[in-house]
């Protein structure tokens, strides 16, 4: 028998509430620190139906709440909405992803795995020639370069990364339980305060999303040396994880079999 989920929180909550804070981190660009908690609900809706076939109808509403918010970012323009749903449908995987695989490895796997699959799932956008329509999640601090002068060290999509371990933090602090886990909301805070303070402190000057595309676009010669090696490191390496995880779960899933 499937174990019941800790949360507490109907899904339908958790997907309004997650919609409402992530479109509204995308509208308020000028001090978008509710991108840092606008994916925390769609990370809860997935202990609704983990174990069991439930979650695949569950993600319909992390596809409707990703897809509101991607229209959000491209600021509601209709000629942006089929672009907005597509790339719903892609980072919906992210979620997908970890159920299915979760029903093949288990309790081993944790939440971060989002993290890995959505990081892994932006490295192969920035990889196709799509890549200048593409909003990436990093794109919601660009009026914020000042606190990303540490990105110099991670690429561009290390932002994304930030994000997201941010919203995963949250997450373990006041949804996975259905009550307050301080040690967790300490963590979230200092995850959010610490980069930023950092690099306010810092001198110098931050990847841009012009730099990404620019390198990527193959044209990388007067961007640094040290980028032009090492490029996207984060969600490279996330990429090749993930390949791995689904390899592991269909080899699992089959000898169970």
């Amino acid at each position: 028998m499937a174990k019941k989920s800790n949360s507490i929180i109907s899904p339908w909550i958790l997907f309004a509430a997650g919609t409402i804070l992530f479109t509204s981190g995308w509208l308020m660009k000028s001090f978008p620190l509710l991108i840092f908690v606008g994916i925390a609900p769609f990370f809860a809706i997935v202990d609704q139906g983990k174990e069991d076939d439930r979650f695949w109808n569950l993600s319909e509403l992390i596809l409707a709440g990703l897809t509101i918010s991607f229209f959000a970012a491209h600021l509601f323009q209709v000629q942006f909405l089929v672009a907005a749903i597509s790339q719903s449908i892609a980072l919906t995987l992210a979620f997908v992803g970890y159920a299915f695989a979760y029903q093949s490895l288990g309790n081993r796997l944790g939440k971060f795995t989002i993290v890995i699959f959505w990081l892994g799932i932006e490295y192969i956008l920035v990889k196709t020639p799509f890549r200048n329509q593409i909003i990436f999640l990093a794109d919601a601090l660009q009026l914020q370069s000042g606190w990303q002068h540490w990105n110099v060290n991670t690429g561009y999509l290390g932002s994304s990364f930030w994000i997201l371990v941010t919203n995963l933090f949250i997450y373990l602090g006041i949804l996975k339980e259905g009550k307050i886990n301080w040690m967790w909301v300490g963590l979230s805070i200092l995850f959010i305060a610490g980069p930023i303070a950092f690099s306010l402190m810092s001198e110098g000057v931050s990847i841009s999303r012009m730099n990404m595309l620019t390198l990527y676009n193959g044209d990388g010669t007067l961007l640094s040396k040290e980028y032009m090696e090492r490029g996207e490191l984060i969600p490279r390496t996330a990429a090749w994880v993930s390949g791995l995880l689904i390899l592991v779960s269909l080899v699992k899933n089959k000898t169970k079999k």
